[in-house]
């Protein structure tokens, strides 16, 4: 999985002193690795995952949102169609509100408050070798965050109030 971020509140306006040499550089005009610890997070949560989940993660200069290029490996062969069929029945069902699929021809800017967790983009789902499936999925981070947190406290209420 690749994680391609907006610039943070962290990074340097200008070229400036930091530790690490790579986040020296200014935040508006470099694409920038840095360290992430998404996959620890997430075999943490998913131990089956464990040594087979990596991540890493650029910054790049925009304002808000995030893009995920996540690449995955099935056993039973697939094509991209019956990928996209999937997420939107995953986004239509068991995952709406949470989970949300488009093919509009949309860029980051157009995700900016979005209440989705995910926004799986199915004009860029491809497959290779009809095993490993590449996907793009948008997401405001803090935005979609911040509406998990509300439904979780709106479930929380619900259970203390019965």
């Amino acid at each position: 999985m690749t994680t391609i971020h907006s610039a943070m509140h962290d990074q340097q306006v200008i070229d400036a002193y930091h530790p690490d040499l790579r986040r020296t550089r200014a935040a508006s005009q470099s694409i920038i690795p840095v360290d992430t610890k998404l996959a620890a997070g997430i075999t943490r949560f998913f131990p089956q995952f464990n040594d087979r989940f990596e991540a890493i993660a650029v910054r790049v200069p925009t304002i808000n949102v995030t893009a995920i290029d996540l690449s995955v490996t099935v056993k039973k062969p697939v094509k991209a169609n019956e990928v996209n069929l999937l997420l939107q029945k995953a986004a239509q069902g068991a995952f709406h509100g949470i989970v949300d699929y488009t093919e509009l021809p949309l860029v980051s800017v157009d995700f900016n408050h979005d209440p989705h967790s995910a926004i799986v983009d199915g004009t860029q789902t491809r497959v290779s070798g009809a095993h490993l499936i590449k996907t793009l999925v948008w997401c405001d981070n803090e935005w979609g965050f911040a509406n998990r947190m509300l439904d979780t406290t709106l479930a929380m209420a619900t259970v203390a109030f019965r």
